[in-house]
């Protein structure tokens, strides 16, 4: 635990685990009966050496959850991972995760419930040239409507936003184009209408695009102090998207009207990642990097975090919520991972539920 943190009020470590690789990125698997599946991501530079330049590599690691148990079910060698989103409905029947990699490549995998394991099924390469880009996020259009050709949209190291459309398992790129100055750690989808994505760059820029009128952005806002970092739309309030910035605020936004947030909370440090919880959608779960990791509520009226989890003491990157009924372990799971200490964390939220 980080020195001088207090203890959390309601979250329970049930579980931890330290990865081979600096641990980057957890979600859970949100369809039945595989909600208690998650993957942890992970990423390590290789350093060159006389005899090879180099190299990010990087693992993802397929975990289920039993009442008292933590099983590791499969170790994929791949290039370094930096996110990872699983289709919020299935596809065919079949439980589909996307993947994005240092190596400017969109994976698809399928799970395959017989073996318990992840099957690449179809991965598509950006060849714009030599130089090296890293895609940073990606999002899936289907947070509010399901689809069995669903989009994704990816940003990458480069600035540059990239949609792509899945269909019978074959990935096709629908389109590109270059939104930011610098690194666009975040690209998502307004789940409400997925013709409508969102980018935050590390040129402070948050961007708003329609692809029914072109690839320019629509708006362009400024207000984020620094990189903006993290975006989540509201699957079950319409309009409302949130936002986190390496200025340690959480932002709400009505994306009616983009010139001012509609509320704001100071966290305890900069942001990287932030989940709307699957049960009433009103808590945010919060990677605060060297921050800690926090839970918000009340996103309609003044923000205020509830608890606090200091567990990870470097660079806490992956948060995320199971999609399990929180009476099935006394309470609502979450998945924490932090990057150089490699600490993959279940732990347990008491809820009133």
């Amino acid at each position: 635990m980080c020195e001088d943190k207090p203890p959390s009020k309601n979250i329970t470590t049930l579980h931890s685990y330290h990865t081979e690789y600096n641990a980057d990125s957890v979600e859970w698997c949100p369809h039945e009966p595989f909600q208690n599946f998650f993957v942890c991501a992970n990423y390590q530079l290789i350093e060159s050496t006389e005899e090879a330049p180099s190299k990010r590599v990087g693992c993802i690691l397929l975990f289920s959850v039993a009442a008292d148990c933590l099983k590791l079910h499969q170790s994929i060698h791949t290039a370094a991972v930096l996110d990872q989103k699983w289709c919020h409905n299935r596809i065919h029947d079949r439980s589909i995760l996307g993947v994005v990699n240092a190596e400017k490549t969109l994976e698809i995998y399928v799970f395959n419930p017989e073996s318990t394991e992840l099957e690449l099924v179809t991965p598509y390469t950006i060849e714009d040239d030599e130089s090296e880009t890293l895609l940073l996020s990606l999002d899936w259009s289907t947070g509010k409507y399901q689809s069995n050709g669903p989009e994704i949209v990816c940003s990458d190291s480069r600035g540059n936003i990239h949609r792509f459309k899945l269909e019978n398992d074959k990935l096709a790129k629908c389109d590109s184009c270059h939104g930011h100055d610098f690194e666009a750690w975040i690209a998502g989808f307004y789940y409400w209408n997925p013709d409508i994505t969102f980018s935050g760059g590390d040129d402070c820029c948050f961007l708003k695009f329609d692809k029914r009128v072109g690839l320019e952005p629509i708006s362009r806002n400024r207000i984020h102090e620094a990189g903006v970092t993290s975006m989540h739309s509201r699957s079950s309030k319409e309009y409302v998207l949130a936002t986190g910035s390496y200025d340690a605020n959480v932002r709400m936004w009505d994306i009616r009207f983009m010139k001012n947030c509609t509320n704001t909370i100071k966290m305890p440090g900069t942001l990287w990642r932030l989940k709307w919880d699957p049960f009433d959608n009103t808590k945010l779960l919060a990677a605060c990097m060297l921050g800690g990791v926090h839970i918000t509520d009340s996103p309609d009226s003044d923000l205020q975090i509830i608890d606090s989890y200091y567990e990870h003491e470097n660079i806490s990157y992956g948060a995320d919520w199971s999609y399990l009924p929180v009476n099935t372990h006394g309470g609502a799971l979450i998945a924490t991972c932090s990057f150089y200490d490699k600490l993959l964390c279940v732990s347990k939220l008491k809820t009133d539920q």
